[in-house]
C-alpha cells in the first residue's frame, strides 16, 4: 500500500507514535510518506521517511488556546486551510490510506475524497472514554459519595454527556461541515482525532478505560519514541547523593524558564538530568551548563536509557513521557499546564503512581516541588504501583498489532 501519514509534527509525542507504526509498515513493504511544516519533521527524515510540506495550525497558537481553556481551539479558517492542504497532498501522493495523529481535519477531508483514514489517538480524547475529561463533580467529598458506587457512575456518565455537548457546540464547524458535505461519518470536535475507518488507542485500559468501543476501536498500547540517540558523553552519571531525578518537558512545556528550574535544582542539591526538548533556546550558556557529578543538561537525550537509572521523572505529564516513565517502572512528579496533562496526571494520582502539582503552586511555591520530589522518591508504595503497571505494559507490541489491524482491514491482495 501507498500510503500518507499527517501527523501534528510541532510535538514529539505526533511524530514518534506513526513513525513506530511507519517503520513496521515499511518493513512489510508499503510505502510511506510524511508530511509536515516543523522544525522537529529532522526526526522523521532522520529515519528515511520523504516530507512533504503541509499547513498546520502553529503550536504557540494552538498550545496558548488549549492551555488558556478555549473551546474553540481551531478557527474556521484555519480549518479549512488544513482541509484544503489535506486535499493537495492527496492529489499529490494518491494514497491508498492515510494514516494520522493529532490532525483533525483528516477524518473530514478523506471523507471528501472517499480515502480510507486510520488514526491514532488516547483514548482521552475520544467519545468512548470511560472518564470525564473535566470532572464536573469531582468537588463532591467521598465520605457523600463514594466513587464506587452506582450513583457516582450516573454523574460520571452525566458529566460526559455534558462536556462532550458543550465542546461539540462550542467548536460546531466540525458537526456544520459534516452537514454541509454530507460525509457518512459524523465528524464533531469530540471525535475529530479519532478514525474515520479505524482507530488505533496508544493506551492500555488500565491506565485509561473506555466504554462501549465499536468494533473499528482497539487498544493497541503505548507507541513511545525508541530514541536512536547515542549515549551522553558523561554516562553514566555518578550518583554522589541519594536521589537522582531525571526532569524531562516533552517539547511542549508552558511552565517557564528552565534557568529558574536548574538554579531550583542546585540549591536542592540533588542529582539530576534535564531534558530540554530543544526549548531552552536564548538561555545564558552559564545558566544551563552541565556539573559533572551534579547536574546534566541536555536538548535531547536517550529517555529510556535515563529512567532506568534514575528515582523519579519530573514532567509535565505529556502521555509520552508518562508511559515511558512506567514502561521503566519510575514514579513521577507531574507539572501540567494544559488539559490533556492535568487528565493524564488525574491517573497518575489515583493509580498511586505519582503526584501532581499545578503550575500556579509551583510558581507561589518553587519549594513544594522538591518536597514532593523526595516524597515520591522516598516513597516505596509509589515506585512498587509505578511497577505494577510496568507489568501490564510488558511484552506488548503496539507497533506490530498496528500494522497487523491495518493490513486485516485495508491490505487487498
Amino acid at each position: 500500500m501507498r500510503i500518507l501519514c499527517l501527523p501534528y509534527t510541532h510535538t514529539l509525542s505526533h511524530i514518534s507514535r506513526p513513525l513506530a507504526i511507519a517503520a513496521e509498515l515499511r518493513k512489510r513493504g508499503h510505502q510511506i510518506v510524511f508530511a509536515g511544516d516543523s522544525p522537529k519533521d529532522h526526526f522523521i527524515k532522520s529515519e528515511g521517511f520523504e516530507v512533504l510540506p503541509a499547513y498546520q495550525v502553529g503550536p504557540n497558537i494552538l498550545f496558548e488556546r488549549i492551555r488558556k481553556g478555549e473551546l474553540k481551539f481551531v478557527h474556521d479558517d484555519e480549518l479549512a486551510a488544513m482541509i484544503a492542504s489535506d486535499r493537495q497532498l492527496f492529489e499529490q501522493v494518491k494514497p491508498d490510506l492515510v494514516l494520522s495523529d493529532g490532525r483533525f481535519s483528516a477524518p473530514i477531508s478523506t471523507g471528501i475524497d472517499n480515502l480510507k483514514q486510520v488514526a491514532i489517538v488516547n483514548v482521552s480524547s475520544t467519545e468512548y472514554r470511560a472518564l470525564p475529561y473535566i470532572p464536573f463533580f469531582e468537588w463532591l467529598p467521598k465520605n457523600l459519595i463514594n466513587r464506587e458506587t452506582p450513583l457516582w457512575k450516573s454523574l460520571d456518565r452525566l458529566n460526559l454527556a455534558l462536556e462532550m455537548l458543550v465542546f461539540d457546540n462550542a467548536s460546531a464547524i466540525f458537526k456544520k461541515l459534516s452537514r454541509q458535505l454530507s460525509l457518512p461519518h459524523k465528524v464533531t470536535a469530540t471525535n475529530c482525532l479519532a478514525g474515520k475507518d479505524l482507530t488505533l488507542l496508544a493506551d492500555i485500559e488500565e491506565y485509561f478505560p473506555a466504554r462501549n468501543l465499536p468494533a473499528s476501536y482497539h487498544y493497541i498500547g503505548p507507541l513511545t519514541w525508541e530514541s536512536p540517540l547515542p549515549q551522553p558523553a558523561w554516562w553514566p552519571p555518578p550518583k554522589n547523593r541519594q536521589l537522582l531525578a531525571y526532569f524531562t518537558m516533552g517539547t511542549t512545556w508552558m511552565g517557564g524558564s528552565f534557568a529558574d528550574l536548574y538554579a531550583m535544582i542546585r540549591k536542592h542539591g540533588i542529582n539530576a538530568i534535564i531534558s530540554t526538548g530543544g526549548q531552552a533556546k536564548g538561555t545564558r550558556p552559564n545558566e544551563l551548563k552541565t556539573i559533572d557529578g551534579e547536574i546534566y543538561v541536555e536538548d535531547y537525550v536517550n529517555g529510556d536509557l535515563i529512567m532506568r537509572e534514575c528515582d523519579v521523572v519530573v514532567c509535565h505529564g505529556g502521555n509520552g513521557t508518562i508511559y515511558q516513565a512506567l514502561q521503566n517502572g519510575k514514579p513521577i512528579v507531574g507539572i501540567p499546564t494544559i488539559p490533556d496533562q492535568e487528565f493524564n496526571m488525574r491517573r497518575v494520582v489515583t493509580l498511586g503512581a505519582g503526584e501532581k502539582l499545578s503550575l500556579k503552586e509551583l510558581q507561589n511555591n518553587p519549594e513544594k516541588l522538591f518536597e514532593l520530589i523526595q516524597a515520591v522518591a522516598g516513597n516505596p508504595s509509589y515506585r512498587a504501583n509505578a511497577q505494577k503497571l510496568q507489568q501490564k505494559l510488558a511484552d506488548l507490541k503496539p507497533a506490530q498489532k498496528a500494522a497487523d489491524l491495518i493490513e486485516k482491514n485495508f491490505l487487498t491482495r
